[in-house]
């Protein structure tokens, strides 16, 4: 049976340094992800690599203090059934898959007053966004942690211990959770006057290094919902904040300042952070959906249009999805929001590759392949793939579109992945990447396609300026397509260049209209086209006039005094 099990390393140390080229992983992100497409239950006496990737992982989440041997023995047990055993499970000390799943996914261990360390502070963090920690994000659980988690439990209908045990923690980290509610009797302080130069330039998010940031710091510190050094550095500890400002508000709370948000933050009917929070926003549609075309090899992301339906095409990717031996999983999918910027496939070759989104437990988005962690270890026969099957059922991108797709598309989003698609020759020519560029180690920007031209489908030219082949481009082939689309010809994309679809739709045309079918539009064909449509178009002439009628009155009948039956 088929698993992705998610292996998220403590790497940092070791990688190289291209790897960290990126901004700082935002709060949750996973660096690394180690994936598996095949897994086997695990217990005492096995050995071999996956008994190592077991240990590694459990070695992160601090359940196993043993050297990684690769050797599942005593202590590898032990840790097993401290697993088990703080997630409710049946103790018997073996990693079975559904075990395996719960370790290499979100997995959680249970912490409590004395500790230390990074979890703590992601605790600390989580408590503090949503209002129930007001103290200094330090790492070490102390009685104001305590009592924050005790004040969490007891709104949120978990018995109260101050301990923050797997049950407590998953209901943190949900989205289904209750907010504190503050003392109604509290006399709210006044709202400080926005500075005159907070003037909205653009979305500031995760990584911004800028004066917005600054003001947004200050902003916040002014309404008590940031406690930290003004830096101009938009950071954990800013984006925690945010998103706790966004919560009090009633708006989205995605830790991103756009427009909306900051309008609220400089506004003078805004929630101070010892202020009753606004109601939670309605949700709202998820910005995208995507649709992966098989056949074609390309992704398109469609936007909502003004009814709120998915009509709009905002994006379209050049891919490579599964091989027939080892096709995408058609459907329609759900993005669970689980991503990292490395994945390594040990089960093929220990191949690596950028920005990983899943889509669901076997397959996800990513870039192409590397050879290592060093960014120009591009593995160029993926490049050279691209735009045919050539994965295990992943889909591939170009790193700038896998980099879009991973910044964009978020939890919730469907994905539609079919085979069914006509082939488009021409759609996907216009979307191809542009070179591979070896001395930036990225693709060349795709080209944007030009401007269409204008159509007017019922007065073509009077006689054609040339003949028409397979590679010719420009106004006239456009012309061509739009015309033969609106007759049935051609169901594929207008894009002003001739190819393969073009070719069989002239081809069809010729057939129907006793020409020589060789697909190319010479001037003879494009002349019967262009007559055949003007003998189509031509309005009726108008009828000649008549004499005109005698002017004789004729009297109407009288009406009948008995109704007709």
């Amino acid at each position: 049976m088929k698993r992705l099990l998610a292996l998220f390393l403590a790497l940092l140390c070791i990688l190289p340094a291209g790897i960290m080229e990126d901004q700082d992983a935002l709060p949750g992100e996973q660096e690394v992800v180690v994936v598996t497409s095949e897994g086997r239950p695990l217990k005492y006496g096995d050995k071999g690599e996956d008994v190592k990737l077991l240990q590694t992982r459990l070695k992160d989440l601090r359940y196993y203090n043993g050297p990684v041997t690769g050797n599942y023995l005593e202590v590898t047990r032990k840790a097993i059934r401290a697993v088990q055993e703080a997630y409710g499970l049946p103790v018997n000390g073996e990693a079975d898959l559904e075990l395996q799943e719960i370790i290499y996914g979100d997995a959680h261990r249970p912490l409590k007053k004395g500790e230390r360390g990074k979890e703590v502070e992601r605790l600390q963090t989580r408590l503090s966004e949503i209002g129930y920690y007001w103290g200094k994000i330090t790492g070490n659980y102390l009685d104001g942690t305590t009592a924050a988690v005790g004040h969490f439990q007891e709104d949120n209908g978990i018995k109260k211990t101050g301990q923050a045990d797997v049950q407590t923690l998953i209901k943190l980290y949900s989205d289904d959770i209750v907010m504190p509610t503050p003392d109604p009797n509290t006399t709210p302080k006044p709202i400080p006057t926005p500075p005159a130069d907070a003037q909205f330039a653009g979305i500031v998010s995760y990584g911004s290094k800028t004066k917005q940031v600054s003001l947004i710091q200050e902003r916040l510190t002014a309404l008590g919902f940031f406690d930290r050094k003004i830096t101009g550095g938009y950071y954990e500890h800013t984006h925690a904040a945010v998103k706790k400002f966004q919560q009090y508000n009633g708006l989205v709370a995605d830790g991103v300042v756009g427009e909306q948000t900051w309008n609220v933050l400089f506004s003078l009917d805004v929630v101070r952070a010892d202020g009753i929070p606004k109601p939670t926003p309605e949700p709202v549609p998820n910005p995208y959906f995507v649709e992966v075309d098989v056949n074609n090899q390309l992704i398109k992301v469609y936007g909502l249009d003004d009814e709120g339906k998915y009509t709009r095409i905002e994006k379209i990717f050049t891919c490579s999805t599964g091989t027939t031996s080892y096709p995408s999983e058609v459907g329609t999918h759900v993005i669970t929001g689980r991503r990292a910027r490395w994945a390594e496939f040990p089960n093929w070759g220990g191949g690596k590759a950028r920005w990983w989104l899943r889509i669901n437990s076997d397959i996800a988005f990513h870039s192409i392949i590397y050879n290592s962690y060093d960014l120009k270890s591009v593995n160029m026969k993926a490049v050279r793939a691209l735009g045919r099957r050539a994965s295990h059922g992943c889909i591939r991108l170009t790193v700038a579109d896998a980099k879009w797709m991973y910044d964009y598309i978020g939890k919730g989003t469907e994905v539609y992945i079919h085979e069914d698609a006509p082939l488009d020759p021409e759609l996907k020519a216009a979307y191809a990447p542009g070179p591979y560029n070896k001395n930036t180690y990225l693709h060349d920007p795709t080209p944007v396609p030009t401007q269409e031209p204008f159509y007017d489908g019922t007065n073509p030219p009077l006689t054609p300026e040339r003949g028409l082949k397979s590679g010719d481009s420009g106004a006239d082939v456009h012309w061509l397509q739009s015309k033969l689309k609106e007759l049935g010809y051609y169901p594929g994309t207008v894009t002003g260049t001739f190819l393969d679809g073009t070719k069989a739709a002239v081809k069809a045309f010729q057939k129907d209209h006793k020409l020589s079918a060789n697909g190319s539009a010479d001037k003879k064909t494009l002349q019967a086209l262009y007559d055949f449509v003007r003998a189509s178009t031509t309005p009726s002439p108008a009828p000649l006039p008549t004499d005109p009628p005698s002017h004789q009155v004729v009297e109407a009948p009288a009406p009948s005094a008995t109704p007709a039956p």
